[in-house]
């Protein structure tokens, strides 16, 4: 017993810099404030992102990049042990098309060429409107590239009984915007937090400040040490980190 003890103490005292690492984070305005940096000389527009959001902190610089070539939307991506990857909608200025320089076709050239792996994702057989509920039979999944793969639905089930947010198309990719929020996480909800690494992975009893659906990064509470965390929301009562 006394072994046992003294083998999670050592696991949880390798553990703890990561589980550091995991309380910096970026906020949404951070974000926003970098897009419109890396834009500003291709185009006049507002990045369309939620100034309150939290993403996960990133120990490279951020990558900003146009999607296709085109300013309407960028990707930005995080890359280093702990990736991620959005894309986020750009409010173009009324006064200016979308502007494709030299470097920006240079830019879409390249993506035109780069060859993506097809992954599958949920999508409906039938069109459905504002209210409709997804029922068993509507489900189906499809295959896109992985680089578009964003904000989308993995398994095709956790579509049946979510009520659409508003119209939907069939045989397209649902994303988690056109559904009614379907909290896996509430605020107040004890949650289990899961870290995993090469070599262990080790649980954590902890506490959701903040609701989430699946896939978002909300702040959490460890019980046991009293620090708050970020972390991601991977199915019911479970956050990772």
């Amino acid at each position: 017993m006394i072994r046992l003890i003294t083998l999670i103490i050592i696991i949880a005292s390798f553990l703890m810099p990561s589980i550091l690492n995991a309380e910096e984070n970026l906020s949404g305005k951070m974000v926003k404030q970098t897009i419109k940096v890396f834009s500003h000389e291709n185009i006049s527009a507002v990045p369309l992102i939620n100034e309150k959001k939290v993403f996960p902190n990133c120990k490279n610089d951020l990558s900003i990049s146009p999607t296709l070539g085109s300013w309407k939307t960028v990707t930005v991506e995080c890359k280093g042990k702990l990736p991620w990857k959005i894309i986020v909608r750009n409010k173009l200025n009324h006064t200016q098309s979308d502007k494709k320089t030299n470097d920006n076709n240079e830019v879409k050239n390249s993506s035109y060429q780069a060859s993506f792996k097809e992954i599958k994702v949920a999508a409906i057989t039938r069109s459905i409107r504002r209210g409709d509920v997804i029922t068993p039979s509507d489900v189906i999944e499809i295959s896109i590239p992985e680089n578009k793969a964003t904000d989308i639905f993995p398994n095709s089930q956790d579509l049946i009984g979510r009520r659409a947010k508003t119209t939907i198309r069939a045989m397209k990719p649902i994303y988690s915007r056109q559904l009614e929020p379907n909290f896996m996480i509430c605020e107040d909800m004890p949650v289990t937090i899961i870290h995993n690494s090469s070599h262990v992975s080790v649980q954590m009893e902890g506490i959701a400040l903040e609701e989430g659906q699946y896939g978002d990064w909300i702040s959490v509470k460890n019980i046991k040490s009293g620090r708050i965390i970020l972390a991601k929301v991977i199915d019911e009562k479970k956050v990772s980190i």
